[in-house]
């Protein structure tokens, strides 16, 4: 984390130097055209023609600096030294500056003010202390060999007052960045435990999804067991005929004894596909295509071959953006709730309705079922985690609050109508297309 943390400083000491840079654009132009305008009307400085050289120094300089600061830091890093030449040349100019345009009156004063801002900002404390002493030392020494150092007491108090300002100005900098560098550091640590805790979350949020597959596998398993079962007896009469009489090995009961083979496999394949950890991709699959999918998984519980199915696929079989494998898993779990209340009940002609619709913008997928409907108190808690009213070791809680996640992140929502003594009908509405 420290490391972390020392990184983000570095880069935003680029970001620091790299907008320095951009201001001294903008200074150094202004220079050129206030001295220029001065040398050729205005006349207030006699050293105007030296102030535009200065002027260009300063953008030479800095086109120097921008390329170093490319080439040595890559984006990356801020060697101490590469820092302390954008400041030092800054504040020498300044100090020029400030001797051609009045020495201690001179109205450039003020920037040095600005100057130990951006000292603040882009050293430590102790070094900002001494670029300001470096600073002071400058312009003393550029005073006393222009001859420009004040001789009344009055203009030395004013001198006092700026240096004294400086020195301020670093501490007044300091202790404001000093807490904005504390409040990032502690940020930048609550993110790091955030994003640690969010990765954590996800990877429980996985193995309950994957538990909530076992538990459905675990309610499909004798339908399962029939579903391998049948074709394995057939395979097993045809064998035992051909056993008794080669006569029987033709090309019709080897093609028989494949199309079973080929049935186990089916089985196997979507069973292991139903299984298996899924990193769930987004595709464009047809709407009708992931229902059917789910209805496949449906069949090999033994419960439905009591209920009737009434499929109301739209027609035009409207292509959707989704995630195919956690949109199953959703229509799974709402079709083995459907069963459970269907069965537990002993409804009389027990019917299950699965519809698509789509119309503009939006699908709609709904289940309906003719069960006994969920009692009204209950309704606020559906998507509660572990919350179930069914007997204990038959449910775990965990189906819808699993599925309102899987649909809500894929810009969906899933709404109920309850019907007591009725049914439930159990809608999910996603957008066609990919919200990014």
């Amino acid at each position: 984390m420290v490391d972390n943390l020392s990184v983000h400083n570095r880069r935003v000491l680029i970001q620091q130097v790299h907008w320095l840079v951009r201001l001294r654009w903008i200074a150094g132009s202004a220079v050129i055209l206030i001295s220029a305008v001065d040398n050729l009307w205005m006349r207030w400085h006699e050293n105007a023609p030296w102030m535009v050289l200065i002027g260009i120094v300063i953008l030479a300089y800095n086109l120097l600096l921008r390329s170093r600061l490319r080439s040595r830091m890559g984006g990356r890093d801020a060697p101490p030294s590469l820092v302390w030449l954008h400041v030092i040349p800054d504040l020498a100019c300044l100090a020029v500056l400030a001797v051609w345009t009045g020495g201690a009156q001179s109205p450039l004063l003020g920037f040095f003010v600005f100057h130990m801002v951006f000292t603040s900002l882009l050293f430590r404390p102790l070094q900002a202390y001494g670029v300001a002493l470096v600073t002071g030392a400058m312009f003393a020494g550029l005073l006393s060999l222009s001859g420009e150092w004040p001789q009344d007491s009055g203009s030395r108090l004013v001198l006092m007052g700026w240096a004294f300002t400086l020195l301020v100005t670093i501490f007044l900098a300091n202790h404001i960045t000093s807490a904005l560098r504390r409040n990032r550091s502690h940020l930048m640590a609550k993110n790091q435990r955030v994003r640690a805790l969010v990765r954590r979350l996800r990877r429980q949020q996985q193995a309950m999804i994957q538990q909530e597959k076992m538990v459905g596998l675990g309610q499909m398993a004798a339908g399962v067991a029939h579903e391998v079962a049948n074709p394995l007896a057939s395979m097993d009469s045809v064998l035992q005929l051909m056993q008794r009489n080669d006569k029987h090995i033709k090309p019709a009961n080897l093609d028989a004894l494949r199309q079973q083979v080929q049935r186990i496999k089916q089985t196997v394949h979507q069973l292991t596909d139903f299984a298996h950890p899924t990193d769930y991709q987004w595709e464009s699959i047809p709407i009708n295509q992931v229902v059917d999918s789910a209805l496949q998984m449906v069949r090999f519980d033994h419960r439905q071959r009591k209920v009737t199915i009434d499929k109301q696929l739209s027609a035009g079989n409207e292509v959707i953006e989704v995630q195919p494998h956690a949109l199953q898993q959703v229509l799974t779990n709402l079709l083995f709730n459907a069963l459970d209340a269907l069965d537990d009940h002993e409804t009389p002609d027990p019917r299950l309705q699965i519809g698509t619709a789509c119309n503009g913008q939006m699908c709609r997928i709904w289940i309906a079922d003719n069960g006994p409907g969920i009692d009204p108190k209950h309704m606020d808690r559906l998507f509660e985690p572990f919350f179930t009213t069914k007997p204990v070791g038959k449910g775990t809680g965990l189906g819808l609050a699993i599925s309102y996640s899987l649909i809500h992140s894929q810009g969906g929502r899933i709404e109920f109508d309850n019907r007591p003594g009725r049914g439930v009908t159990a809608t999910i509405h996603l957008p066609i297309s990919r919200r990014v």
